[in-house]
């Protein structure tokens, strides 16, 4: 049925690529295009009605408007009687960050900073326009034919709000455990900025280390990690002295938020993507 409804629009089957809860992405052939492209299929059925309207329709009407080098960018989006949203994208050959590790273990340092450079590139220009990701992960971290970073699944993106030019925080607490900031998995309203930010440094750690810095699945215990803020590296990791202290400023600007008051200023402005891509010379090499 899918694959006949693809036909119609114009892109022809060739294989599977993923599946998920909600969905699947396929990889398929545009005539319109000429190429081999990636299709995310969403099941409308398996979304309450909220988280339906609060996140389908919103990464719906986010994605179409995003236009950068280091994010996937999408082609088309449609949809079909029986509830399904297609949404076409650049095909990315080279897989995810996460099978790259499982497949390698730790990437190499400059690799792992080049990357990451390229990541804070998304993110500064997703925050530029006040859209913040809100699942960044190793798993929606994409590589093309170049091993190039693309940024992908904006299923848990919001547009951010303010008034009298102030952030409104956030009480939407979604992501994945694992990589979520300490905010989120306390369900308090939150910078998602801020949130993002933390996210990012968990990415940065498994590339280097090849492995998650808080390992727990309990919420309760992850949570009184993150916070002790002991960041730990494995024995004989060759990590160097500027990415580690890349590393203990991206989660200290999370703590910071925790024990902040007036008189330590604003804690969005700890984190500024242009003083730390000119401040650590390991990502100006990259």
């Amino acid at each position: 049925m899918e694959k006949t409804f693809m036909e119609t629009k114009g892109y022809t089957y060739k294989a599977s690529l993923a599946e998920g809860s909600f969905g699947k992405v396929v990889k398929a052939e545009s005539i319109h295009l000429k190429k081999l492209v990636a299709i995310k299929i969403i099941g409308l059925n398996k979304y309450t009605t909220v988280n339906r309207d609060k996140f389908v329709t919103q990464e719906k009407e986010i994605i179409r408007t995003l236009k950068h080098p280091h994010i996937v960018k999408t082609y088309d989006v449609f949809e079909s009687r029986s509830e399904m949203v297609y949404v076409v994208m650049e095909l990315c050959p080279q897989g995810d960050v996460a099978k790259l590790i499982s497949a390698r273990g730790a990437l190499d340092e400059c690799f792992s900073c080049r990357l990451f450079k390229q990541l804070c590139l998304a993110i500064q220009y997703l925050h530029g326009i006040d859209i913040a990701h809100k699942d960044i992960k190793c798993e929606n971290l994409l590589l093309d034919a170049h091993y190039n970073l693309k940024l992908c699944d904006f299923g848990f993106s919001e547009k951010l709000s303010y008034v009298q030019g102030k952030l409104v925080p956030s009480d939407t607490h979604c992501g994945t455990l694992q990589y979520a900031a300490p905010e989120i998995l306390k369900n308090l309203p939150h910078n998602s900025k801020i949130a993002d930010v933390w996210s990012m440094g968990i990415v940065l750690y498994k590339m280097l280390c090849g492995l998650l810095p808080f390992i727990t699945t309990n919420t309760t215990k992850l949570v009184q990690l993150q916070l002790k803020h002991n960041i730990k590296f494995p024995t004989g990791s060759s990590v160097s002295s500027q990415a580690k202290e890349i590393l203990l400023s991206v989660f200290s600007i999370v703590r910071c938020v925790w024990f902040w008051t007036a008189a330590t200023g604003d804690p969005e402005q700890r984190w500024n993507f242009n003083i730390i891509l000119k401040k650590y010379k390991i990502l100006q090499l990259t």
